[in-house]
């Protein structure tokens, strides 16, 4: 056997840390961000935490200006002036900021209303989603599918893989092999040890037989001792965290809105997230001359670190006011009427009127709430494809409209005669909402509205 080394050339993405880490604090939420920057000020010496009610400086007081320290170190958060916040009963605050949690289902529909798919597509992609169990499962073999969607089965296929590349990696597995091995493809895993021990060897894994799977492989038992800790690691349940029996979560609104004239205008809670900047101790000391080379190489390094951070949550505060604006414009009916006001709009559309990616808005919306004149909701849901529009049968609604004025109609409904969803489906066209009767038997379910026979009182 002989053994040669060709040289080859491949093409791959990577991601620099710096960019990791702004795309990191985009998408966590400000509870968790507190907890974050804490650690910061733990392990980064350069970091200090300014006083919550610092005195007003001459700079401070000019509106949307940002702060330089010598070092052209950003200081975060700029400070401005703002609308006194509205004044809040503390009972309410809390009644308001307790909120049910984005299900499993509701993730999966919110990114498969970003993908470009065909409707046929789409429909199989929302069944599969529809068939999911707790744990992110698809146990429903996929000729129902297609039979349930009304698809080739091959179209179904399609509609697998589509829900497989979705988040959290692994969901849509029929095994858990399967599961694990999503996690390692979305990894950019798919050679791996680990990959080649459970999609050859799954059976020896579980009875942990490291040496015949060292013997079966050809590489040393320490690398097969490796590999089943770096799986260990992987999710056995990948959609546990969305599960429906979750409970109630609190959680502190990152916005809120005040009224100005017929506008209203997003401010970002501040307050939430403590004020960084860059101590002028380390950059004196850096500046003097006075420290020997080792020891300004080391604060170069921490203080480049710290500047990264906090451009990296300027970015993040940024971006989430940029969003709060268009959704300001866009869904300002309804800041005066309500959910059943909400206008179409999608993430693509913010993105473009924003001037980002569209992946950059899903990771801001993600695990958001803000404080509306309708009570706390998440930032996603304000996101809603279009229903209707089409065929001059009147304008465009949000889908969450649609689900508004469904929950309406059946709560004025006779009890003794409630309506069946072909009644539903044509009282709701007369409302301006067309909508297909499977459609309305989803958002029975989404809106826990029993079935007619369910609901007659006699």
């Amino acid at each position: 056997m002989s053994i040669s080394l060709q040289p080859a050339l491949r093409q791959t993405t990577t991601i620099s840390p710096q960019v990791q880490q702004s795309l990191q604090l985009l998408q966590t939420p400000a509870l968790e961000l507190q907890n974050l920057l804490q650690s910061e000020l733990q392990t980064n010496p350069v970091l200090e935490e300014e006083s919550p009610n610092p005195e007003p400086t001459e700079a401070a007081s000019s509106e949307n200006e940002e702060t330089e320290s010598p070092e052209g170190d950003l200081e975060w958060p700029v400070a401005s002036l703002r609308p006194e916040r509205p004044k809040l009963d503390p009972k309410q605050a809390i009644l308001e900021s307790t909120v049910r949690p984005e299900s499993l289902s509701e993730h999966l529909e919110s990114q498969l209303a970003l993908d470009a798919a065909s409707t046929e597509l789409r429909a199989a992609a929302s069944e599969i989603i529809g068939n999911l169990d707790e744990d992110g499962f698809l146990r429903t073999e996929l000729a129902e599918i297609a039979s349930a969607a009304k698809v080739p089965k091959e179209m179904a296929a399609q509609a697998l893989d589509l829900v497989q590349s979705f988040h959290p990696p692994g969901i849509a597995a029929r095994t858990l092999p399967e599961a694990l091995l999503l996690q390692l493809h979305a990894r950019g895993r798919d050679d791996s040890l680990e990959a080649r021990i459970i999609r050859d060897h799954f059976d020896l894994l579980g009875k942990r037989k490291f040496g015949d799977l060292a013997a079966a492989l050809s590489v040393p038992v320490d690398s097969v001792l490796a590999a089943s800790e770096a799986i260990a690691r992987l999710s056995p349940r990948p959609g546990a965290a969305y599960a429906p029996d979750r409970p109630d979560l609190v959680v502190r609104p990152e916005a809120y809105f005040v009224r100005d004239g017929d506008r209203w205008i997003p401010q970002l809670e501040n307050d939430l997230l403590p004020r960084l900047r860059i101590s002028d101790l380390y950059k004196d000391l850096l500046g003097d001359g006075s420290a020997d080379e080792q020891t300004r190489t080391y604060l170069k390094e921490r203080i480049r670190s710290a500047r990264f951070l906090l451009q990296a949550l300027e970015r993040r505060q940024q971006t989430l006011q940029k969003l709060l604006e268009v959704i300001s414009r866009r869904q300002a009916d309804y800041f005066a009427e309500g959910p059943v006001a909400l206008r179409p709009l999608t993430m693509t559309d913010a993105a473009a009127e924003i001037g980002v990616h569209e992946t950059t808005v899903s990771r801001a919306v993600a695990n958001k709430y803000v404080r509306t004149p309708f009570g706390v909701v998440p930032l996603r849901f304000f996101f809603a494809t279009a229903v209707g529009g089409e065929n001059g049968e009147g304008p465009a609604v949000a889908n969450t409209s649609a689900k508004e004025i469904l929950a309406e109609i059946v709560g004025r409904e006779n009890p003794e005669k409630p309506y069946s969803d072909a009644t539903l489906e044509e009282l709701l066209k007369e409302r301006g909402v067309p909508v297909a009767r499977r459609t309305i038997a989803k958002y029975r379910t989404e809106l826990g509205i029993l079935p007619t026979h369910l609901r007659r009182k006699r």
